[in-house]
């Protein structure tokens, strides 16, 4: 498959300061292979023209990893949000014409089929960013999507900074999205960090292509499966189960 003008982003800069290891979060090991192995693994079926990986803490032995995959590496020098990591590769994508994919360097069971789809949804309806969601009845601490009246996404609430009403919503956001080139690097441009954290939020640019009127368009998925990002030991070890069982009824 070549979903032509493809450019794919991978923020895999993050020390993984939850797994209490030395080791960064990337690299840490699920079935004998790095976490980062099984992200590239997953968006290599829609044979990206350019494929960037974000690299920060321990940066050069990533590199070394996964050389040879033809990857552009570009380095977040200080840990200051999603938003501030995306900022890193815009030079890299430079005259790049096209769509841009973001995923997460540590969601190992993300599917290809569903990156596809994605992207289909996303130039299907010309929108301007397409963002992949989870709808699910269980309480996680995942950011919350917010919809104004007519249905439409309005903006991305990090859970951190949602507010007693927001944080009943049951719609998700997983961190993975597709963006119109340009308009993500403007997006870019506009994103602050105000927020607890204090951090430069990639989920602000969903509120500047509202706030425009861009075209905002959803994925909605109910396999929460997909969504589980290695955070902590306890996230590992629980996909290692979940491996474990899958080899077992292949």
């Amino acid at each position: 498959m070549n979903l032509k003008n493809l450019a794919v982003i991978v923020l895999a800069a993050g020390k993984g300061t939850r797994m209490k290891s030395s080791l960064a979060k990337v690299l840490q090991v699920l079935n004998s292979k790095p976490l980062l192995n099984y992200v590239l693994d997953s968006f290599a079926p829609l044979n990206p023209d350019l494929s960037i990986v974000v690299v920060g803490f321990q940066s050069e032995i990533v590199k070394k990893k996964f050389k040879g995959r033809g990857l552009v590496f570009v380095e977040q020098k200080e840990q200051l949000g999603t938003g501030h990591a995306a900022q890193q590769a815009k030079t890299t994508l430079g005259n790049f014409s096209g769509d841009v994919l973001i995923v997460c360097g540590d969601m190992p069971f993300i599917k290809s089929q569903t990156l596809v789809d994605l992207l289909n949804i996303h130039r299907t309806k010309q929108a301007a960013c397409t963002v992949l969601t989870l709808k699910d009845s269980g309480k996680k601490d995942f950011g919350r999507i917010i919809r104004n009246g007519n249905g439409m996404i309005s903006k991305i609430t990090e859970y951190k900074d949602a507010s007693i009403d927001e944080k009943k919503v049951d719609e998700y956001n997983s961190g993975v999205y597709c963006f119109d080139k340009v308009l993500f690097c403007k997006a870019l441009e506009s994103i602050g960090n105000n927020n607890t954290q204090k951090e430069y939020y990639l989920t602000d640019t969903i509120e500047y292509m509202a706030k425009n009127s861009f075209q905002v368009e959803a994925l909605q998925i109910k396999d929460a499966g997909q969504f589980l990002g290695i955070n902590t030991q306890e996230d590992l070890h629980l996909a290692e189960k979940i491996i474990t069982e899958q080899i077992g009824s292949s």
